[in-house]
């Protein structure tokens, strides 16, 4: 299948997110142009210093769930989700943890400083762990905090993993969720339309 992707500038760790969860889920025959174009069409509307595209706002991503929520063809239909704030945890009742044994994916935001979060692609739950993909590329020598490590990939499969612990921390460090006020993600996963062929995770 198509191998998942690294996004192109600082600001696209959304779309490309987005972008990926459909890859993951879909073959390429399976996925209407349509579904790039709105992604495209939706996202990088923000303005931050007067430099357009800056990021993706909460309104757009929103506006981009609705919209994927609705289309439909003979091979692509999906459902999402919205979780925000408290909604957004690793505790035994966590949607995200139900939806990805459902075969589902999750974008969740998580922090890179304390201003700055990163929305990143959780494929699949361990006991102990969530394993991703990290649209950003990062040098060997990045240091993604105690709780994460890399994970070597040649597109088709996670290329970050994160203890629930660390990610589901309300502390403002890397790779975690952080405070509970501030959290966002949404879940997306195919419906009975189609069928999701199974992926090697790492």
């Amino acid at each position: 299948f198509t191998p998942l992707r690294y996004q192109v500038t600082p600001a696209d760790c959304y779309p490309t997110s987005v972008l990926n969860a459909l890859v993951w889920l879909f073959e390429r025959d399976e996925l209407p142009g349509a579904t790039l174009q709105r992604i495209y069409a939706y996202c990088l509307d923000g303005i931050e210093r007067g430099v357009v595209g800056s990021y993706t706002s909460e309104h757009a991503s929103l506006a981009l769930m609705d919209w994927l929520g609705e289309f439909k063809t003979r091979s692509f239909a999906i459902t999402t989700e919205v979780v925000k704030g408290r909604e957004l945890h690793l505790r035994p009742s966590s949607g995200v943890l139900r939806w990805l044994r459902r075969g589902g994916v999750a974008i969740v935001d998580v922090r890179i400083t304390t201003v700055t979060t990163h929305s990143i692609l959780a494929l699949s739950a361990g006991a102990d762990h969530l394993d991703f993909w990290d649209p950003y590329m990062r040098g060997t020598r990045y240091d993604y905090g105690r709780g994460a490590s890399r994970l070597e990939t040649d597109g088709h499969s996670p290329n970050l993993r994160v203890t629930k612990s660390w990610l589901d921390s309300p502390r403002t460090r890397r790779y975690s969720f952080g405070p509970l006020a501030e959290r966002s993600g949404v879940l997306i996963r195919r419906t009975k339309r189609g069928r999701r062929r199974s992926r090697a995770a790492a």
